[in-house]
């Protein structure tokens, strides 16, 4: 025991190798409902088949742990994407001890977002990436938004902290004046657009729900 006698000391000594054989293993949290393990299993190893061989674990509260053979695999993993099953976009760790399966802290994704409606003074590759940081990291840029030919919206691709509360739009400001720009997210089916969550929908908001129990 702990000498205030409020807990059990662990063996530091047993802890370390478990967590030498962590530091080559990413958290993965599929952001939808009700995708068994076995298909997020089967998607993963074709989706990752170039890849240093990797192994699967189930955890608690539908968490997956990969463990990789090799550091660099796991990095080209974490720094690709976005990565989908189902439909549904996952979101990436890196292990650490400071990980709970109760919160979507730390956990990070590239999502691809677009902006219907933008003002054609703004459609270049600097200012689309100024408004894409306000969401998150721009990545890359959609090539087909800079053609001439179609317009209908600007796409960029953002590596997004999930656990943070995301936009319905963001104001912009030029020659046009000041707006609000819509925001649309691609393949987050799990993204409350009343709180900007995600990881439930708006029908089960926990905002919308104490709302309707204070009435």
């Amino acid at each position: 025991m702990t000498e205030d006698g409020l807990a059990v000391k662990m063996n530091v000594d047993r802890e370390t190798p478990n967590t030498q054989i962590l530091e080559k293993s990413l958290l993965i949290k599929v952001l939808g409902k009700d995708v068994p393990f076995s298909v997020c299993s089967l998607e993963l190893r074709r989706q990752w088949s170039r890849y240093e061989k990797f192994h699967l674990t189930t955890l608690v509260l539908d968490w997956i742990l990969c463990s990789f053979s090799n550091a660099e695999s796991m990095e080209e993993v974490l720094s690709g994407g976005p990565w989908y099953i189902s439909n549904h976009i996952i979101g990436i760790d890196k292990w650490s001890t400071f990980f709970s399966p109760k919160s979507l802290k730390g956990l990070t994704s590239p999502v691809w977002i677009r902006f219907p409606f933008l003002p054609q003074s703004c459609w270049d590759e600097e200012n689309i990436a100024r408004i894409a940081s306000v969401i998150g990291t721009p990545l890359f840029l959609d090539g087909n938004s800079l053609r001439w030919g179609k317009r209908e919206y600007a796409r960029v691709c953002v590596r997004i902290n999930l656990d943070k509360k995301l936009p319905k739009g963001v104001w912009i400001e030029g020659i046009q004046g000041r707006i609000f720009q819509k925001v649309e997210y691609e393949k987050m089916t799990s993204l409350c657009y009343h709180c900007g969550i995600i990881g439930h929908s708006k029908n089960s908001c926990p905002e919308l729900n104490s709302i309707k129990v204070a009435e």
